[in-house]
């Protein structure tokens, strides 16, 4: 027969393992500290999903770092901002935290933030001019003037400078595209290099021009498409053509596997890479730290490069155009 203080440490004992599990295994003496997850919506103008992947591999890593439950969504027209205006207010009302958006139409966002019909934070891609009034707006993006400067430099490195230079564009061509000609422009212009523009609204008219300059000017002419879409199709095109047309240089800007293919297989003797992962990645932390009603980091502007076929197996590039997710 127990004692009584026997029975009184039995009782003490049981009381412990009691607490123990209560510790344990429930949160009714130590609340567990629930983690925030923020819904993210991505608004991309460009239907092209090749152009992303990248960048979708930057947000995929930072979504799951930071906790975040992002929502890739293109257009289903290229460059359309009326549906890009759309999507905007569709995802706001479905309850996203912050918007990224890479703009299509900049005065009709300017103009939803204006109205107050966007009242959720806004981090833009690659727009140069942020909205005024009361909303809050981060923006992150490459300096595609910088970019098309550079590119202009290296060509004139390249090729001689009586050489003339073809410059093909969409005829209505992107922001990106405009601010990227630009820069190249600056560059072969004032070295006094002679500059022919060619807009295009199809495949088919880009083919016919670059065949044409082809046999016309031969291993004379140079060419720089400002769109990386434009650039794949005057690749595979003068690749296509074999020996029948041989050009001095094709040059533009792009990170795509079939671009960096026409590369290594010498078809563009230049390209203009960008940090897209990086990209990816910092528009979701931005956009958390929106969410979160933390001050963002000021606007940045990431790093481009210009490669040749040889830099394809450098460490630093590799890292760029192939990041592991």
């Amino acid at each position: 027969m127990m004692t009584r203080k026997e029975k009184m440490l039995w009782i003490l004992y049981g009381i412990v393992l009691l607490l123990l599990f209560l510790l344990s295994s429930t949160d009714l003496i130590i609340k567990e500290k629930k983690t925030q997850i923020y819904k993210i919506s991505v608004i991309i103008e460009d239907a092209s999903d090749e152009n992303y992947v990248n960048f979708r591999k930057g947000m995929d890593r930072a979504a799951i770092e930071l906790h975040a439950d992002v929502s890739f969504i293109t257009l289903y027209d290229k460059g359309s901002g009326e549906q890009q205006r759309e999507l905007m207010l569709r995802e706001q009302q479905d309850g996203c935290k912050v918007l990224i958006v890479s703009p299509a139409n900049g005065e009709q966002i300017f103009g939803l933030q204006e109205d107050k019909r966007i009242n959720v934070p806004l981090v833009l891609l690659n727009s140069e001019t942020v909205p005024g009034g009361d909303g809050i707006v981060e923006t992150i993006g490459f300096d595609y003037e910088e970019m098309g400067r550079e590119l202009g430099k290296q060509i004139l490195r390249e090729q001689t400078v009586n050489k003339q230079v073809h410059l093909f564009r969409e005829q209505d061509p992107d922001e990106v595209s405009i601010r990227f000609g630009d820069g190249i422009l600056s560059e072969l212009e004032q070295a006094g290099c002679a500059v022919v523009m060619h807009e295009s609204s199809g495949k088919d008219k880009l083919r016919h021009a670059a065949g044409q300059i082809a046999v016309k000017e031969g291993e004379h002419a140079v060419i720089i498409v400002l769109d990386p879409a434009g650039l794949t199709e005057t690749a595979q095109a003068i690749s296509e053509a074999g020996d029948d047309w041989q050009i001095g240089g094709l040059y533009g800007r792009g990170n795509t596997v079939r671009l960096l293919n026409y590369l290594d297989r010498g078809v563009i003797q230049g390209l203009c890479i960008t940090d897209d992962f990086s990209a990816g990645y910092l528009s979701v932390k931005m956009a958390v730290e929106l969410a979160e009603n933390r001050i963002a980091e000021d606007t940045q502007k990431l790093e481009s490069r210009y490669i040749r076929r040889e830099d394809l197996r450098n460490v630093e590039y590799e890292k760029m155009l192939f990041p592991i997710e």
